[in-house]
């Protein structure tokens, strides 16, 4: 596209450099054709001088000039159209180049600037910070190293509004500071919007989204993997978008809702937390002692208790909130009010935006239906003495949510 740009550019250049030098060549030819005044002003002057008959000038000179004139007309004609109908792939050419300019200072504010990388890792691969634990009085609690999540698939999760409300004003209680003057951060618009197209850069495709689950999921039971996979080629055509109901989805077995619902809720290593409900509901996930946090510290967790959701909402209301996230001021079950930092993990919330400059990578979001399902039986069984262990347990920190004491469950 560059050379594109380029090529019209050096059109124009020799459209120019044609007018002018036809400028320089009839202007020589004028001081050429004047003569040096001697002898007397009466006689010589131009003014006095016998010029042309007007059967000489209405032959061959005047057919000169017309058809001077005419060539170019012509040149203009034909120039100026062609040079205009290249114009759209110049403008694109150079949104391009600046798309790389803005793309190469948010690489530059996110490895040295606002240096994100020492939390979220190279490329937003996520990564392990060290974080001071206060009490709600600023005591000091402890010293944690916190799961910072991955941020090469944050643009699945939330739209561009999203992400950037998130720099604007960061997370109260986590390590994530504000950094966008809004909220008092150091960082202007123009540097959170480099950011944000640093991020679209580094931003996995579908499938890797998709294969990062899957694996997942197949590393802690196979079987259980290979049971999800036929329901989701059952689901082919039943995939939901938006508001869509989803209740005439194939779904796996109450059992293996639970089972699998456990993974994706509880997983810290996946990408770093990224895929976890957990990280923002359940104190002291992110930093590996789930529903244990510090003595002093009475509260812990970023989003709220999820204990007895299942009494506040009816399973698709509860579906379709997992599935689309949460939009800011909307209202949500019977009185929760939209948290713009609550994702969509079903549905990526970025596509059908290409008017307006945001990159579309499909519908598809974190998350498929029967993986969404599983997630929502899970939460809504937290509180149920028939929820059962799965084979995750033990094998990360964060222990499995079985009959877990109201008291002790992390709010905010």
């Amino acid at each position: 596209m560059i050379v594109a740009t380029s090529t019209q550019r050096a059109f124009g250049f020799v459209i120019l450099a044609v007018v002018v030098i036809g400028f320089i060549a009839w202007f020589i030819s004028n001081l050429r054709a004047g003569r040096d005044e001697v002898g007397s002003e009466i006689e010589l002057a131009p003014n006095r001088k016998q010029y042309l008959t007007d059967e000489e000038l209405e032959g061959k000179k005047l057919n000169l000039a017309l058809f001077s004139a005419l060539g170019l007309l012509a040149v203009i004609a034909v120039a100026l159209p062609l040079y205009w109908l290249a114009e759209p792939g110049r403008q694109k050419g150079a949104v391009e180049m600046y798309n790389e300019i803005f793309i190469e200072r948010g690489l530059a504010l996110y490895e040295t600037g606002a240096q994100c990388v020492t939390c979220h890792g190279g490329a937003g691969v996520g990564g392990v910070t060290t974080f001071i634990i206060n009490d709600q009085n600023g005591q000091y609690v402890g010293q944690v190293s916190w799961n910072a999540p991955a941020l090469n698939n944050v643009l699945y999760r939330y739209n561009e509004d999203q992400v950037r409300y998130i720099l604007n004003y960061g997370r109260p209680g986590t390590p994530m500071a504000a950094w966008g003057t809004l909220g008092g951060g150091p960082l202007t618009t123009q540097q959170l919007d480099d950011l944000i197209a640093y991020l679209w850069s580094v931003q996995l495709k579908p499938k890797e989204i998709r294969s990062q689950v899957d694996d997942f999921v197949k590393a802690i039971d196979p079987a259980l993997y290979d049971r999800m996979v036929e329901v989701r080629k059952a689901n082919a055509d039943v995939v939901p978008n938006g508001d869509v109901e989803a209740v005439n989805a194939k779904r796996l077995s109450r059992a293996d809702e639970i089972a699998l619902g456990e993974i994706l809720f509880n997983n810290q290593s996946l990408a770093q937390g990224s895929y976890s409900c957990a990280r923002c509901h359940v104190a002291g996930a992110p930093y590996g002692q789930a529903w244990q946090p510090f003595l002093r510290l009475q509260y812990g967790s970023f989003g709220p208790n999820l204990v007895g959701v299942q009494d506040q909402a009816t399973e698709q209301q509860h579906f379709n909130l997992v599935w689309n996230g949460m939009d800011e001021g909307k209202l949500y079950f019977s009185r929760r009010q939209g948290n713009p930092q609550m994702p969509g993990f079903g549905v990526n919330r970025n596509t059908g935006k290409e008017a307006e400059g945001v990159p579309d990578f499909g519908p598809e979001g974190l998350l498929t239906p029967e993986e969404v399902w599983a997630i929502v039986t899970y939460e809504r069984n937290l509180s149920n003495d028939s929820t059962v262990k799965s084979p995750l347990a033990g094998t990360i920190e964060s222990p499995t949510f079985v009959n877990v004491p109201r008291d002790t469950a992390g709010s905010n």
